[in-house]
């Protein structure tokens, strides 16, 4: 060092060392001694700045930087210092170069923010960095270009935690959009529906509204749902209610409402953030299972009392103990099959013809039985009683009726009244025809306890009547009863009895 520069740069920071010590015979830029006053005053000036600032010197830029900026290029420190940008900046020269040249040819500042850059910052492995740059001209006396000053502040994190927000903001709205749950937002106190998004099934709002409570719930509902509320707001916690809601055609719904509170760096709550799934379809579901549950019940119970009846009566005209079981069985089984199809219809009734068919069909011979009548449903109580007829009239007829030998022919038939017609009861007719009639055995009584079932169970569990004529080769069931016990109404309303 010379001109008494042996003391310079003064300070006590690492690179102000480094320039001290270095050997600058060996850079393009020369000993400082040779650096213009100008040059000498700026790296001063860099050295004590708390900023993170680099100069590329000379058409080489050879690069001097502070210690706030060393950090900021990982392993290439020391070795940049002094030495041309283009040896250590190899992997973004082709980026910085003309923002360098820009500066040094023109003389004009270029700055940006959050800039990219690609740099191996340690062990020559790249990464996208982000910083704030301002790069200006350092003058000599003579007012050219000598240098650039690069101001530097690194926004990496930034960068990366914004462009992170942007994704979960991109997310959440694709998931809003996609899904079918109104969403809504409200102040801190719920005094306030900021924003509404009805989804087709509720009204949107247009813009805030402080009578939301009066357009959105019945006044009944209303002390219950603000009580909710008022909990979550001294809680500080989740707002989940079921309620019902007034939807966007009037009508009274259910929803699943759910909201959180927004908070603040101190813990207050600035706005309440919900969405409401409409449930209604499965309140509506849930209230015919509880009333399907209910009738299963009911029907259960009235099951026991039939088969209890059956063991009863059937005993008493059962001499043989495996007649005795064979009748147990097959009439368990009838009461199995109406069963059935009440389960396979949803608890809703069955229909005559298909009844019939279900309890006729375990004595074949379909092509002699013939079924006419209107398509129509019955009510549970009705399905129960006359598939226990049918069943007692086709074990009858297939042991000494129609269906016992061949000839014989069936014919079950049904009415209903017509507008025309005053009556309104409902008509079942079984009758048969044999060539020849068969006789029971000795000790079997004929129609024993299917008589019972025909002419009083059955009748008596409809509020109706029945009559049985019986001749030899011919018979005749005919049951009436009132239409509202056997047939269900247009609005197919379960049969709760």
């Amino acid at each position: 060092m010379v001109d008494g520069l042996s003391a310079w740069p003064r300070g006590n920071g690492e690179v102000a060392g480094l320039i001290r010590g270095y050997s600058w015979d060996s850079s393009p830029l020369g000993p400082p001694g040779a650096w213009t006053p100008s040059l000498r005053t700026t790296v001063d000036l860099m050295l004590a700045a708390e900023a993170q600032i680099v100069m590329f010197c000379g058409p080489d830029f050879v690069a001097l930087y502070n210690d706030a900026y060393s950090p900021t290029i990982g392993d290439k420190h020391p070795r940049a210092l002094g030495r041309p940008a283009r040896e250590n900046w190899a992997e973004l020269w082709d980026d910085l170069e003309p923002l360098l040249s820009g500066v040094l040819t023109t003389g004009e500042t270029f700055s940006a923010r959050d800039r990219p850059f690609y740099i191996e910052r340690s062990g020559g492995v790249g990464e996208t960095v982000y910083f704030d740059v301002s790069y200006s001209a350092v003058r000599a006396q003579d007012g050219s270009v000598e240098a650039v000053l690069c101001i530097v502040s690194e926004t990496t994190a930034r960068v990366l935690a914004a462009a992170r927000v942007r994704e979960s903001e991109q997310r959440f709205r694709a998931l809003v959009k996609a899904s079918s749950d109104v969403i809504y937002r409200m102040s801190a106190d719920w005094l306030e529906m900021r924003e509404l998004d009805g989804r087709g099934s509720m009204s949107t709002t247009e813009g805030p509204a402080i009578r939301w409570r009066e357009t959105y719930l019945f006044p009944e509902d209303i002390p219950s749902v603000q009580a909710a509320i008022d909990r979550a707001i001294t809680e500080r916690s989740v707002f989940e209610l079921e309620h019902r809601v007034r939807r966007a055609d009037g009508a009274a719904g259910w929803t699943l409402s759910r909201a959180i509170p927004i908070l603040d760096d101190d813990g207050t709550i600035l706005e309440w953030f919900g969405m409401a799934a409409d449930v209604t379809a499965r309140r509506a579901s849930d209230q015919h299972i509880r009333l399907l549950m209910r009738e299963v019940n009911h029907r259960v119970k009235n099951q026991y009392a039939v088969i209890l009846s059956m063991i009863r009566e059937t005993a008493k005209r059962a001499n043989d103990p495996r007649l005795f079981e064979v009748q147990i069985r097959e009439r368990i089984m009838a009461l199995s099959r109406s069963h059935d199809l009440l389960v396979v219809n949803d608890w809703r009734g069955a229909g005559m013809s298909e009844l019939a068919r279900e309890h006729l069909k375990p004595f074949a011979h379909e092509e002699r039985v013939e079924l006419s009548g209107p398509d129509l449903t019955l009510r549970l109580n009705a399905v129960q009683n006359i598939g226990m007829a049918l069943h007692e009239l086709g074990t009858n007829s297939a042991k000494y009726g129609a269906l016992s030998a061949d000839g014989g022919t069936v014919r079950v038939s049904w009415r209903v009244p017509t507008d025309a017609e005053e009556r309104t009861e409902f008509e079942l007719v079984w009758e048969e025809r044999a060539a020849r009639a068969a006789e029971p055995p000795e000790g079997e009584p004929h129609m024993g306890f299917g008589s019972i079932v025909l002419q009083r169970v059955v009748p008596i569990s409809l509020s109706g009547s029945a009559s049985l004529e019986r001749q030899p080769g011919y018979m005749r069931w005919t049951l009436s009863a009132p239409l509202a016990n056997v047939v269900v109404d247009e609005a197919g309303r379960l049969d709760e009895r």
